[in-house]
């Protein structure tokens, strides 16, 4: 399966994990909890057959809203490029990303088709965050492994990165703008020019 489709149901994958909990570290075991009761909140809200394609698109942004450090990624999207930025930029860039991210993977949901999910383990990352380890298993495929960055933010734990077979989504998404960027002469405004363009391209079922 392409790394898009599996970011697409990227909240889903969560569903029914009973993560081991680190005896004596707080940290893995709030990051656990939270992965697993988020996930099951995410397959109820995302994944009824009667959902218009409008409500999936506002569960979806404020399940992502809730979960996702957003403006952290959207900043380490834009990696090299963000202190290029004037303070405008940076401020239409952030919702922008946001819109973009969400119409893109909004309808993706739709193709949830029941993978088996299996926790692996709990790690220690930097910034006293967490990474919890997770394989997927594809109905008649191959298992892929999985990474989700969780850090807590004033006792609030929130998904900074996931990682697919080692593949970073902020990875994916920085390579992705900075062509964009390159392609525009090196200029940020570029870049929000194209995540406009696409954004109104996907909202309009053109994507």
């Amino acid at each position: 399966m392409p790394l898009r489709r599996l970011w697409a149901p990227v909240l889903l994958i969560l569903v029914g994990l009973a993560l081991p909990r680190a005896a004596g570290a707080d940290s893995a075991k709030d990051a656990s909890e939270f992965i697993n009761e988020f996930g099951h909140r995410a397959i109820t809200a995302l994944t009824g057959p009667d959902i218009s394609d409008e409500e999936l698109v506002k569960r979806f942004r404020e399940l992502f809203e809730e979960g996702f450090d957003v403006p952290y990624i959207a900043k380490s999207a834009l990696g090299r490029f963000w202190p290029r930025a004037t303070d405008e930029e940076r401020a239409q860039y952030i919702p922008l990303f946001e819109d973009y991210v969400v119409e893109i993977y909004a309808s993706q949901f739709r193709q949830y088709s029941g993978e088996n999910f299996q926790a692996t383990s709990t790690q220690p990352g930097p910034d006293n965050g967490v990474s919890v380890f997770s394989d997927v298993t594809q109905p008649d495929g191959p298992t892929t492994k999985l990474e989700w960055v969780v850090t807590m933010q004033g006792g609030t734990p929130k998904i900074r990165d996931v990682k697919i077979e080692g593949v970073s989504m902020i990875t994916t998404y920085r390579d992705q703008f900075a062509n964009e960027i390159l392609q525009s002469n090196g200029k940020v405004a570029g870049l929000l020019e194209a995540l406009r363009a696409k954004t109104a391209q996907l909202r309009s079922g053109d994507g």
